[in-house]
């Protein structure tokens, strides 16, 4: 971690950082590179015996970086020569790694990455989190001793890496890079604050700082005196828990690139050898942005927002950034017509027909949507997600901006209510839908918070507000006037992660996922099925539970991902209900033959004819290790035949298992068609020998077309009067997503 976060922090951040000190990171990575590790050098026993382990405690918090800033302010004045540059960026390194630390380990706040893997994939302990989250690099040595024992090299670094990585880094491979306090994206904004008041300091001293022992708590403006930010600081009451020791190394060894180049040849020439009739491989389309980390097509949503009775695309980019303005988010809105959205490749900042930008410093806003008449005055209006508005104050309290549409003029530019959460850690905003939740007919707007407290930590909770006629134009509300809310039962469950709703006899089901829900209520049990997931039903406006799902794999996490439709399966048309289970193992087979496929994901299809007591009757597997299949699910009528066509995404779909250590895969779109499903294990039922075979009984298969994209992150479609298009957003870094036609 201490070199792969710097990497990302330095395309990420530097925009936003002084132009003479970019300048200088950009010329002396050597040294920035050298910093960003060099707090951890003296921890192990390798160096001196361990004896100057304090060192290195001492190098990770706020005195150092003082002594450091004013040693070079009193010894070395501008103009700087270049061993002075070098130092100073050697410096900004060291800053990074410090403020990467404190939010991946938790120390001195709560509910940090390690933290939170320990609650969700270790029985609640966060020291065997930290022994597998600080794995390093004892694989080197771990060789060496297994060559000692055996007299001859038995087993490989790699594969000491890969079992250990791959069978236990469970919400690492998830949630690295969103989680909302230490994953990758929150580090990065922290490394840009420290940055910038690293910056501040070498210029103007520290006499203006407030410097408290733990560098996320530096402040340099007026109010760094007021001490509330301080009082975030959490009591940690955890027994027998060292917080101190640190440093994941994601080392890039010369047997990983090998790996790399053969896996990305190999990856190439099937993309452009094995053809197939169902295959997809052009996009009619393709819309982008050409600013990195944006995370475009995170969210998508389709409707009529111009009322010319064409649906309308809303894409999300919640990692937006601006010069001094990291990761504030923009919502773009493309306006489609008879014929559907423009076929054409085009950059959004420079042809979206309306932009929407979010204010707050790092708040993620697009990061979910809605699309309801929350004023009632006949025109859609817009709903949009921030969960992470508060982070700067280490509060995540999120918030959600309604935006109201006007006809003949499309949606406001400011918010017109703006929907608050009281709770540190509520992640306001993570997911949204728009829902009859009343009982009067419309959509009402409801929210998910899987993150928030709910009586405990994490357990999450989902409020609704009810649409009503003449709704003030300048609201400010919070959570607590809610008209409706229901909670999670455990701890670190993350209810409220996925939303979805459908019509059953004249009622609405309004459907919860909860991914990370354990299949016991003791949470420190070791034969408790640790995050085996599951889904809550709910008939509104009553609060009473109408019907669960649970999951029944370890680590499937079934509920990440939820869609309800018609369909006919097994010649019987049927309500059914679909969810994901992306991170579940699948068994394979070829010929005679039997393997596991780690988290190659399955996507389960339940009966609601009974809404009370559904029915499975498929089940779809992923055919790759971490392929991630069911990661998205949406069910759509593509050809108009009033039945719903299911499509499931694999966005980290790959044929080398080596992409997935380093980085996302390509991905790929399934789309089965509504009337053809079968009932049963469907994907083991195979053409060759070789089973799952998901494609084998998709109508279509749509194939990214560019690697590592993670093409199938998110899916939505868009229909017009001749055709339906699919549109599909992956969260690849900064780059694009693709529209795919389908006729």
């Amino acid at each position: 971690l201490s070199l792969f976060l710097p990497f990302i922090s330095l395309l990420l951040i530097l925009s936003n950082v002084c132009q003479c000190y970019a300048w200088l990171l950009l010329n002396h990575q050597d040294a920035f590179q050298a910093g960003s590790i060099y707090p951890d050098a003296f921890y192990p026993s390798i160096c001196k015996s361990g004896i100057f382990h304090d060192v290195s405690e001492d190098t990770h918090w706020t005195p150092f970086l003082n002594a450091s800033i004013h040693y070079i302010r009193r010894n070395y004045p501008h103009p700087w020569e270049v061993a002075t540059e070098k130092l100073v960026a050697f410096l900004f390194g060291i800053a990074s790694h410090m403020v990467a630390d404190v939010s991946w380990h938790s120390l001195g706040i709560d509910q940090g990455f390690l933290k939170a893997m320990g609650e969700i994939d270790f029985h609640g302990s966060y020291s065997e989190a930290h022994n597998v989250g600080d794995f390093g690099n004892v694989s080197v040595y771990l060789a060496a001793i297994y060559k000692e024992f055996y007299g001859r090299e038995i087993i490989t670094e790699s594969t000491i890496i890969d079992c250990t990585y791959l069978l236990f880094l469970e919400l690492v491979l998830l949630k690295f890079h969103e989680y909302f306090l230490g994953g990758v994206d929150d580090m990065a904004f922290w490394t840009n604050n420290i940055f910038e008041l690293t910056s501040y300091m070498l210029e103007n001293g520290t006499s203006d700082c407030f410097l408290p022992e733990n560098p996320l708590f530096i402040n340099c403006t007026s109010e760094h005196k007021d001490n509330y930010i301080t009082s975030l600081l959490t009591e940690t009451h955890e027994k027998n828990i060292n917080y101190t020791e640190r440093g994941v190394h994601f080392n890039m060894q010369p047997w990983s690139f090998r790996l790399l180049n053969r896996a990305f040849r190999t990856n190439v020439w099937r993309a452009t050898h094995q053809k197939s009739s169902n295959h997809i491989y052009k996009p009619a389309a393709s819309y982008f942005l050409t600013s990195p980390y944006a995370r475009l097509g995170w969210a998508m949503i389709s409707a009529d927002l111009n009322q010319d009775g064409y649906e309308d695309l809303v894409v999300g980019a919640p990692g937006y950034s601006t010069l001094g303005h990291f990761q504030i988010g923009r919502v773009y809105v493309v306006y489609g017509n008879h014929s559907g959205l423009p076929p054409e490749d085009m950059d959004l900042d420079e042809k979206a027909d309306q932009i929407l930008q979010g204010h707050q410093p790092s708040g993620r806003f697009g990061s979910a949507l809605a699309v309801l008449d929350f004023n009632e005055d006949g025109v859609s209006d817009l709903a949009i997600g921030a969960p992470s508005v508060g982070s700067q104050f280490l509060t995540y309290k999120g918030a959600v901006y309604v935006y109201f549409g006007t006809e003949g003029r499309g949606l406001a530019s400011q918010p017109n209510v703006t929907i608050t959460c009281q709770y540190s850690y509520c992640n306001l905003g993570w997911s949204l839908l728009a829902a009859d939740v009343d009982g009067d007919g419309n959509a009402d707007l409801v929210v998910g918070s899987p993150y928030a407290p709910g009586g405990g930590q994490q357990r999450g909770f989902v409020v609704a507000f009810y649409s009503y006629f003449n709704r003030s134009e300048q609201a400010l509300l919070s959570a607590h006037d809610a008209n409706w809310m229901v909670k999670g039962e455990e701890n670190y469950a993350w209810f409220g992660f996925s939303l979805d709703s459908c019509q059953l006899e004249n009622i609405t089901l309004l459907l919860v996922g909860s991914p990370t829900w354990k299949s016991c209520a003791s949470p420190f049990s070791s034969d408790v099925k640790q995050s085996v997931g599951k889904v809550y039903g709910y008939n509104p406006p009553s609060t009473k539970l109408w019907l669960t799902v649970t999951g029944d794999k370890a680590m499937g996490r079934m509920g990440l991902s939820l869609a309800s439709g018609v369909m006919s399966v097994a010649g019987t048309t049927r309500t059914v209900l679909v969810v994901g289970a992306p991170t579940a193992d699948s068994l394979s087979r070829i010929s005679f033959i039997s393997s596991v496929l780690l988290q190659a994901g399955l996507t389960l299809v339940y009966d609601l004819t009974d809404s009370t007591k559904p029915s499975l009757l498929s089940t779809f597997s992923g055919d790759r290790r971490f392929s991630h299949f069911g990661g998205d699910i949406h069910l759509s009528d593509l050809d108009n035949d009033g039945l719903d066509e299911m499509i499931v995404t694999s966005p980290l779909r790959t044929n080398a298992i080596t992409t997935i250590l380093f980085g996302g895969a390509a991905g790929r779109v399934y789309i089965y068609n509504g009337k053809q499903a079968s009932s049963g294990n469907v994907t083991q039922h195979c053409k060759s020998l070789v089973s799952p075979c998901p494609e084998d009984w998709a109508q279509y298969v749509l194939i990214s077309p560019e690697e590592l994209s993670r093409f199938g992150s998110s899916v939505i479609t868009v229909k017009s009067e001749r055709k339906v298009r699919k549109t599909t957003g992956f969260d690849c870094f900064g780059s694009s997503f693709y529209l795919t036609c389908i006729c």
